[in-house]
């Protein structure tokens, strides 16, 4: 019995050839990928496995007997793990699986989301460029892979609200174990409660339990409260933000000129086309772009956020100026009426083979004038400029008529005199002209 091959639309064709392209960036870049933060990973790691949670240090001079939480233990414990599996490869090869799968989560979500093919290939590359320091091996990159998956549950959760909304709270509880970027995943959960606190579907309860469910989460950890400390110093020490760069400001440079250049894109595009993102989409963007300007070690969540809504370039938005919704009902008018042909202009012709393929073999003519006969180009050039008293025969035969009513207004005026066709569809983008006899 033969088998039967699904064929991939073009949007799966696109994630797909991002994805793979970003695998071959960061295969090829592994070695690169290998810093300080790495070592710091696999050396914690061992110090879980081999004398427990750190409470003090005792690995250096200088910090010896000083409090130590280890907020990040888990992460570390697991790249050290790998790396008693098989060595570093195995470690190395696992941080570019969780790159790779970062990227991929977040071009699906943009597809589920709504977003084309084209905001797909665009955006999502654009997106991988703004911050490269974000391929470097430290357990950041789980939390990366974190953050997408949350994004994306909590952006479909504002399209179409449901109970797995509250899948957030595990992950974070998970990501409060792997990196202090929790505190980023918390915020985005905690403005998915405002928007549905005080949005259109008003639900306070599943609001307040998200609230003090994200507030909760950053302090699931063996370190429990002592965390607090651990995260105001992370966040609001001035030393490091003076002394390492990664914490400093975003000032425009050619560092940041990548994400300079997708922050205006994104606000341009947000400002002209808000309405196809949620509320809770736009507060996302937001987010991520004030905390990116405000460090440059956070240009990559926004990098990541601007991946999963892919710049709000939907298809909607793409194909605003066809008239979508009634290729179908073209199609089917043909299919019931007479011989089922069409004669549509040279706007149309092409877009409807596209759309409707059983039309093929029932349009009139398309736009390869090349192929024309002398005679039909004549008769087409009649037909346009409404020459002589037999121009309406290039459309004989043809009992559906499709025309551009900003270019073929007389057109379709001559057609309508004495009862020979009645409209069927009538907007500003198309008109559809059905022949009075027809059955």
């Amino acid at each position: 019995m033969p088998s039967v091959l699904a064929v991939p639309d073009a949007g799966t064709v696109v994630v797909a050839s991002v994805v793979a392209f970003w695998l071959v960036v960061v295969v090829a870049a592994l070695p690169q990928q290998l810093v300080q933060d790495s070592w710091l990973a696999l050396l914690s790691g061992r110090e879980v496995a081999q004398h427990g949670l750190s409470h003090t240090d005792s690995l250096t001079v200088w910090t010896t007997g000083r409090p130590w939480v280890d907020q990040q233990w888990l992460g570390q414990l697991g790249f050290y793990g790998l790396w008693l599996l098989g060595g570093m490869r195995a470690v190395m090869l696992t941080h570019a699986l969780i790159l790779v799968l970062t990227v991929a989560v977040g071009l699906r979500a943009a597809r589920s989301l709504g977003a084309s093919t084209q905001s797909v290939a665009v955006g999502g590359v654009a997106a991988l460029t703004v911050a490269p320091w974000g391929m470097q091996l430290r357990t950041q990159g789980m939390g990366e892979l974190l953050f997408v998956v949350l994004v994306a549950l909590l952006a479909t959760d504002a399209r179409s609200p449901s109970r797995r909304v509250y899948l957030a709270l595990p992950l974070l509880v998970l990501w409060a174990n792997i990196h202090g970027s929790v505190v980023l995943g918390a915020a985005l959960v905690a403005l998915r409660a405002l928007t549905l606190a005080f949005g259109p579907s008003r639900n306070r309860r599943r609001a307040l339990a998200l609230l003090g469910g994200a507030g909760l989460s950053t302090f699931a950890s063996p370190y429990g409260l002592s965390l607090a400390g651990y995260y105001k110093h992370m966040l609001a020490n001035p030393l490091l933000h003076g002394f390492i760069d990664e914490w400093g400001p975003s000032t425009p440079s050619m560092r940041t000129a990548a994400f300079y250049a997708l922050a205006f894109a994104a606000v341009w595009l947000t400002a002209r086309h808000g309405s196809r993102l949620t509320p809770f989409s736009r507060l996302v963007l937001l987010l991520t772009m004030v905390s990116a300007v405000t460090a440059v070690r956070s240009i990559v969540w926004f990098g990541l956020a601007a991946t999963a809504f892919a710049l709000t370039r939907s298809n909607g938005w793409l194909l605003q100026e066809w008239p979508t919704a009634q290729a179908g009902q073209i199609a089917g008018l043909a299919r019931h009426t007479g011989n089922g042909r069409v004669f549509a202009d040279d706007r149309y012709a092409d877009w409807l083979l596209w759309t409707e393929p059983q039309l093929r073999g029932r349009v009139a003519y398309d736009v390869r004038f090349e192929l024309f006969t002398r005679r039909q180009i004549t008769l087409l050039s009649h037909f346009h400029n409404r020459i002589g008293d037999g121009w309406r025969a290039a459309a004989d035969g043809y009992p559906i008529v499709v025309l551009d009513p900003t270019l073929q207004q007389p057109v379709e005026d001559g057609l309508l005199v004495r009862g020979r066709y009645r409209q069927v569809v009538a907007n500003a983008q198309i008109v559809v002209l059905r022949a009075a006899g027809a059955r």
